[in-house]
């Protein structure tokens, strides 16, 4: 299942996203650092490497910095974006926050089982947190509320002011191949085939253009 939580800066985004985490027993994979003792870092190599991620659940906020829509044909969006496909399979939940849905992938906003609109606290009198809850599948909505006096008990779980950082797409691909022989080889060996029926002669300057054009920069 992929639940999309969507709001803006300060609306309870990451709160809904670490109160969610600390309901499972099973592995939680985080792109930011959660206090849970289940709490397994997600990083670029876990999408390369993705017989690790089985029977768990993925949280990731600030989605865009994976999977932006302007960049959806680089690397690291594909690894994201096939393992959005690969959910069911490998009995994942994925959780992501993100401030504008047409900031994600085409492919990501399409898959969204659920979505979690997060309202602006401005909107209210008091420090509660409310959200509205679609569920795609079922056709279903309804609103809920997060009081104060409860959401600050989840705050010790999680950095308010941590800063998730975009994925450099230069010399992605390459970096998180280097430490994985096999993977690197099959790449290698997918490069040969590209260049096979492009070049009568195989030359620096040729292997750096297919490299280029195939994110190995």
């Amino acid at each position: 299942m992929l639940i999309s939580i969507l709001g803006n800066n300060g609306s309870g985004k990451t709160l809904i996203l670490t109160y969610y985490a600390t309901k499972f027993i099973k592995n939680v994979y985080s792109n930011y650092l959660l206090k849970l003792n289940n709490y397994i870092p997600l990083t670029i190599n876990d999408l390369l490497n993705m017989d690790n991620l089985n029977e768990g659940n993925m949280f990731m906020d600030e989605a865009y910095t994976w999977i932006e829509a302007r960049t959806s044909g680089n690397a690291l969006n594909l690894l994201t974006s096939y393992l959005i496909y690969q959910k069911r399979k490998r009995f994942l939940d994925i959780y992501m926050t993100f401030q504008m849905f047409s900031s994600i992938d085409k492919r990501a906003r399409k898959m969204s089982n659920i979505v979690i609109l997060c309202e602006s606290r401005a909107n209210f009198d008091i420090d509660d947190f409310h959200y509205t809850y679609i569920d795609k599948d079922k056709g279903l909505e309804t609103t809920f509320m997060i009081p104060y006096k409860i959401a600050k008990n989840y705050f010790k779980y999680y950095d308010t002011y941590e800063i998730i950082k975009p994925q450099k797409i230069s010399r992605l691909e390459f970096n998180v191949l280097k430490d994985n022989p096999k993977g690197l080889l099959k790449k290698i060996k997918e490069i040969v085939e590209i260049i096979k029926p492009k070049l009568n002669i195989i030359t620096h300057d040729s292997i750096k253009t297919i490299l280029l054009l195939n994110g190995l920069k």
